[in-house]
């Protein structure tokens, strides 16, 4: 495997894809991610943001409990050549609201139960409705390198 400057290119594809990499729970289902579906999955978050006027280096947000979409956009931010924000979903709305504003984010992604913790004017992308699903944009994408000096 050759190791990638990009983080967002963490799954090796010389590996077997449909073993599965996570277990989703919440509270009542299961559902089971292999490799190819999260590598699929960052790839198609990667694309959606490039097309939409996404710039290197902007700030995109995740605010979210623990969940395969997660990762997989996460991974999609950094292929892009975007800036991750993972937010920590217990933290006092205030302080979600500061971390938001102070790192500039763009858009949120999150769940629909910290929805309403997203600041006024910040588009969100709620995992939980189709707008989600809408939003992906499957299909290959080239991991960007990072220039020397870039986040």
């Amino acid at each position: 495997m050759t190791i990638s400057p990009n983080l967002g290119v963490l799954i090796d594809r010389t590996r077997p894809m449909e073993k599965v990499a996570i277990i989703d729970f919440d509270g009542s289902n299961v559902r089971e991610v292999t490799y190819r579906q999260i590598d699929a999955l960052a790839d198609g978050i990667a694309r959606a943001l490039s097309q939409r006027g996404f710039r290197r280096g902007d700030r995109i947000a995740i605010l979210s409990a623990n969940r395969s979409d997660s990762l997989a956009v996460h991974f999609g931010i950094m292929r892009a050549g975007f800036v991750s924000v993972p937010i920590n979903h217990r933290l006092p709305p205030n302080l979600v609201d500061y971390i938001i504003t102070d790192c500039e984010a763009r858009i949120v992604f999150c769940d629909a139960e910290r929805r309403a913790a997203v600041p006024e004017g910040i588009a969100a992308i709620d995992f939980d409705a189709p707008a989600y699903a809408d939003f992906i944009d499957f299909g290959s994408f080239e991991a960007v390198i990072p220039a020397r000096g870039e986040p």
